[in-house]
């Protein structure tokens, strides 16, 4: 069954949130010199992660025309993590995106999830040929981003200034050890 999270209020300094500056683990990752947080998937969002956090970064300036979309040169990068509370680095935060808290979708919401963790894509638009080269090396589905999920309206209306990857729904791959645990996360592809 998939679990579908989306942003709220109040922000928080732990668990599953978004925007703001990143969690205190990543503090000296040489990543954050190249890139800018985004959000961090709570540690109990699947079996999948063995008690960590999932980070996601994007590369500094990144714009929807840059050509680094494709696996395996995509411009997101997902950093797996003990569990940790926001840290300091208010250089690292994503311009545009305001903190909120990251937490499970209420059943009676009509909107779609910003966050979709689960066994399988839901393709927004089609499947893409991208995902075949992800899974020739291996890998399985794990989660998506999905731009349609960015409230609009109401007290997050103003969470993000500018869509991250032209309101397109970025995917996530990784391959489970024999533990069922998986140590690294691939962005496969963004379908625009």
């Amino acid at each position: 069954m998939a679990r579908l999270l989306t942003p709220m209020l109040p922000d928080r300094l732990d668990g599953g949130r978004l925007g703001g500056t990143p969690p205190m683990a990543l503090d000296g990752h040489p990543l954050l010199d190249t890139h800018r947080y985004l959000m961090t998937l709570p540690a109990e969002i699947s079996p999948w992660t063995g008690g960590a956090e999932v980070s996601l970064l994007l590369r500094t300036g990144f714009s929807v025309g840059d050509d680094d979309r494709e696996y395996p040169n995509l411009p997101v990068r997902a950093i797996m993590h003990a569990p940790s509370p926001r840290g300091n680095r208010e250089d690292a935060t994503w311009p545009g995106l305001r903190a909120a808290a990251l937490g499970n979708m209420p059943d009676s919401t009509a909107t779609p999830a910003l966050v979709r963790v689960g066994d399988a894509p839901e393709v927004a638009r089609r499947e893409n040929a991208h995902a075949d080269a992800v899974r020739a090396d291996g890998h399985s589905f794990l989660f998506q981003i999905d731009e349609d999920g960015w409230p609009v309206d109401g007290d997050l209306g103003d969470v993000i200034e500018e869509y991250l990857w032209g309101y397109g729904v970025a995917y996530f791959f990784g391959t489970p050890g024999a533990d069922g645990v998986v140590r690294d996360i691939l962005a496969g592809f963004i379908d625009l």
